[in-house]
């Protein structure tokens, strides 16, 4: 069993935190998981025969427009247990139990082991301040001889202490009538939703848009968009095909709430034929369809298109450009949308 510790940049609530857990927990080798909202720091227990650190990090940024950074063993120090490193430490059966009594030769030697490795680390430490202090005095002298305009561009205020978040781009979207299209088609909210059917946020998010679209009847129309997740979804390419063979046959929509109301039993390319026939259509020209991967092009292509609106998981909302990622609760759409209505 190894622990990866690691920061995640682009979180910024409870429910961001929530979701990468739920992300992480689900995958085979993750043994225990903990995000902390407060301190933006992760830590995951996983077996290594099992799941790769590159895996994890994969997965985190699957969840939204979250950025995992590793924080290496040594590089800690007090200053981020101050910050609350162990409010992100998994519990549970993960939890190596204290021990009383005399230490053990064995103990001894850990706590030697641990004793240099300390010193070292501090060394280590020492010389990277030294070198930032070097660096600092240089940069200053430089300054010094700069205008007085040149001194107020970068003065603290104006210089932040980490890398800015680029800006959120608002998107923009084509939408005609060969699109999956929800609602009144010339309302003045759209949301774009890039899916996945066997996406257990994207079955949570389901009711949300179908709350959505009855409490504002009229002034909101939901776009469906694929976006497959096959590296951990094995079933959702075919699902996606077997909508788009609905669709082939005027049902995209009722087969769309088919796929989401039994996702938690399971999918087959057997069920997907089944529900085809509960809902009358032609047996022949579905299964035809399914079995040729006809619409696998066409899936591809929302796939593209979300890729450069820069969707990294799912789902990803759009509305009216504006991207929201995850299954966030109904409440925050709610006052989205009314402050895009009220202007």
């Amino acid at each position: 069993m190894e622990k990866i510790k690691f920061m995640v940049q682009g979180m910024h609530c409870k429910a961001c935190a929530t979701l990468i857990e739920e992300r992480l927990k689900e995958r085979p080798g993750v043994i225990g998981v903990k995000v902390g909202a407060d301190s933006n720091k992760a830590v995951v227990m996983f077996n290594p025969q099992k799941i790769k650190k590159t895996e994890i990090f994969q997965t985190v940024k699957s969840a939204g427009d979250y950025f995992p950074e590793e924080i290496k063993d040594g590089m800690e120090g007090k200053t981020i247990e101050e910050q609350g490193a162990t409010e992100a430490a998994p519990t549970g059966h993960n939890e190596i139990e204290s021990r009383q009594g005399t230490p053990s030769a064995k103990t001894l030697f850990f706590i030697g082991l641990l004793t240099a490795f300390s010193i070292i680390s501090l060394g280590f430490n020492i010389f990277l301040g030294t070198a930032y202090l070097k660096s600092s005095s240089s940069n200053n002298s430089q300054a010094i001889q700069k205008n007085d305009e040149q001194i107020a561009k970068t003065s603290p205020q104006n210089q932040p202490t980490q890398k800015a978040a680029a800006p959120a781009v608002k998107q923009s979207f084509q939408i005609t009538k060969d699109d999956h299209v929800r609602g009144d088609f010339n309302a003045p909210i759209t949301l774009v939703e890039f899916s996945d059917f066997e996406c257990p946020f994207c079955g949570r998010h389901y009711p949300t848009l179908n709350k959505i679209l009855d409490d504002y009847e009229g002034q909101v129309r939901l776009v469906y968009k694929q976006f497959p997740l096959t590296n951990i979804h094995p079933n959702a390419q075919k699902a996606a095909e077997a909508s788009e063979c609905a669709w082939e046959q005027g049902k995209f929509w009722e087969y769309h709430d088919k796929l989401f109301d039994n996702q938690a039993g399971g999918y087959s390319i057997d069920k997907f034929k089944t529900w085809a026939t509960d809902l009358n259509l032609d047996s022949d020209q579905f299964n035809s369809c399914l079995d040729s991967g006809k619409y696998a092009s066409k899936i591809s292509a929302d796939q593209q298109e979300g890729n450069t609106k820069g969707v990294q998981g799912t789902p990803a909302t759009f509305v009216n450009g504006q991207l929201v990622s995850g299954a966030l609760p109904y409440e925050n759409f709610k006052q989205i949308i009314d402050s895009l209505l009220a202007t």
